[in-house]
């Protein structure tokens, strides 16, 4: 994503060198196209100004510009003074002080990831219309990151996927007019990259919509349960016709798992193993599934024979682990979480899962050291946060147990459990308004669910 942009400044500053005419250098476009461009880049300034608005911002400058044009433009950032998320960036024109030479906007998950990015970028000169404009849609699923890139016309122009799945290297790029099938990748491996992911642009158009509350969560949410009920009838399809569908069953019930869906995916699973039973990952999915539907017994069975298969795991080791967590048979838990860290020791879920079995265990300090190992992996992690405040309460440390809490809270201000856990916090300082004012804002939430996470209690 970022190389593509420095690609666009070589081309900016390529252009300018060249001494292009007027006419050549403008935009020729038509005036609708000229004119939603340029409403888009009002509506990035606008965004940055509701953004930096909002809360206190600190701002970092450094000068930029081009071979043989140095010193072009400024390059402002702004932060959040809070978590120090990055807000948004403009690159000011020197020449002109008040121009905007390139702004890029950033909004990001509950967990404090990338969620959505937008930019939009003015030649030098001959501003009629931005030259660039990039919206940048993210989704982050089994271990990979990939996004999806469109411009204000709303035409995609390019996708990237990226990370591990099941322990096996994905690098999936393609450009504008590219295909799955032109570039080599299977229909499989392109969905689960990209079917969470919307087809169209339309709902993030408007970077403004995304300032405040936003429903941003809600639009990733829809688009991904549409992509993946696009993906279960795709699969329903071909399982009608083919002859050996054993591994589309093990799909689609990956699908339905991922839709929460579980005893339907269960069927899936148990239909892909009576028909291959060297379907591993079948095993894998069922004793996930299992353990959701509250049956911990089959499902770490399934689960067993997995390792058995896959001794080197780790996922597999934490997976199992978190379902004893769940049975409260700490003593196995420990076993399978400490064998998943050996493994793999920058395997954050393990540490974080591994400190809540030392903490019921009443080893306070060895649990700290975990939720802090896992904090350094994954600072996004917010259940790490949550865990290492409630530990810290717990041994009596209510100042640093409230950083934490405050931690948490930064990635998801209105997490119920932690905001009740932060109130308890303050009463123990002997802040008793300021917990009584928590805990009015707490008692009007939903009940948090932590998922595959289990938190300390």
């Amino acid at each position: 994503m970022r190389g593509r942009q420095f690609f666009f400044f070589a081309v900016v500053a390529a252009v300018v060198l060249a001494g292009a005419s007027g006419a050549a250098a403008q935009i020729k476009e038509d005036p609708r196209h000229v004119r939603n461009w340029n409403a888009f880049a009002d509506n990035l300034y606008k965004a940055h100004r509701l953004l930096i608005a909002a809360q206190p911002v600190r701002t970092s400058e450094k000068p930029g510009g081009y071979a043989g044009r140095p010193n072009t433009f400024r390059e402002v950032e702004y932060r959040a003074a809070g978590n120090g998320r990055l807000l948004s960036r403009i690159l000011w024109q020197r020449d002109r002080p008040d121009t905007v030479h390139v702004i890029e906007i950033f909004f990001y998950d509950e967990r404090g990831r990338l969620s959505v990015d937008y930019s939009a970028s003015y030649l030098l000169e001959y501003r009629n219309a931005p030259a660039q404009t990039l919206i940048n849609i993210h989704s982050y699923e089994d271990g990979l990151h990939a996004f999806r890139q469109f411009d204000a016309s709303g035409d995609r122009i390019y996708e990237s996927c990226r990370g591990d799945y099941f322990d096996t290297p994905v690098d999936v790029s393609l450009d504008e007019g590219g295909s799955p099938e032109s570039e080599g990748v299977p229909e499989d491996l392109y969905t689960t990259c990209f079917g969470f992911l919307p087809l169209t642009v339309d709902k993030y158009l408007d970077p403004v919509a995304f300032v405040g509350g936003l429903k941003k969560a809600d639009a990733a949410g829809n688009s991904r349960a549409d992509g993946l009920q696009r993906w279960v009838a795709k699969l329903s399809k071909w399982i009608g016709e083919s002859s050996d569908p054993s591994a589309l069953y093990l799909k689609r019930g990956d699908a339905l798992f991922k839709l929460n869906r579980h005893a339907e995916a269960v069927a899936d699973y148990t239909t892909a193993l009576n028909l291959n039973d060297t379907l591993d990952k079948a095993y894998y999915g069922r004793g996930m599934a299992l353990g959701r539907l509250g049956d911990l017994e089959a499902g770490i069975a399934d689960l067993t024979v997995f390792l058995q298969r896959h001794p080197d795991s780790s996922l597999g080791y934490t997976k199992r682990g978190v379902r004893y967590i769940w049975k409260r048979d700490f003593v196995r838990a420990k076993a399978d979480l400490t064998r998943a860290i050996e493994l793999d020791d920058k395997n954050a879920e393990a540490h974080d899962d591994l400190g809540v079995v030392l903490a019921q265990d009443g080893q306070l300090e060895e649990a700290i050291a975990h939720f802090l190992k896992v904090r350094q992996l994954d600072p996004t992690y917010q259940k790490a946060y949550h865990n290492l405040a409630m530990a810290y309460y717990l041994s009596g440390r209510h100042s640093p147990a409230l950083e934490a809490a405050d931690g948490a809270l930064k990635l998801n201000p209105d997490t119920k459990g932690t905001l009740m856990l932060k109130a308890n916090i303050l009463d123990a300082l002997g802040r008793t308004k300021e917990a009584a004012a928590v805990k009015d804002k707490a008692d009007f939430l939903p009940d948090g669910n932590w998922s595959e996470r289990s938190a300390v209690r």
